[in-house]
């Protein structure tokens, strides 16, 4: 079994440049069965903390990507409403006898 640590270089470390990686190998038969246990069990709770923390990151970003599109087809909704009242004001004018042809200078 090899186990890394970090050992910091520095008396008050406080970046990661201030440490070291320190390796070392054990034989796993030269650990207590109740040891192994309890380091697996570690192990194996580390694991499922980084990917319980990647899976709510992931499902916070689908959850804004999912925001950002309902914002944009609403905005797409409301930008086609706009286009329709503009023509239709336009056809309006046009019925009373607005003929946008005829420019007079002011």
């Amino acid at each position: 079994m090899q186990v890394s640590f970090l050992q910091p270089t520095v008396q008050q470390p406080k970046t990661s440049a201030d440490y070291k990686k320190t390796n070392f190998e054990v034989l796993a038969r030269d650990v207590h069965p109740i040891d192994q246990i309890e380091f697996h069990k570690q192990v194996g709770e580390m694991i499922y903390s980084t990917l319980t923390t990647k899976a709510m990151a992931a499902c916070k970003l689908q959850d804004s990507l999912d925001n950002i599109t309902t914002q944009f087809k609403l905005e797409r909704a409301s930008s086609q409403a706009k286009d329709t009242m503009i023509k239709s004001l336009e056809d309006l004018v046009i019925e009373l006898g607005h003929d946008p042809s005829d420019v007079k200078a002011t």
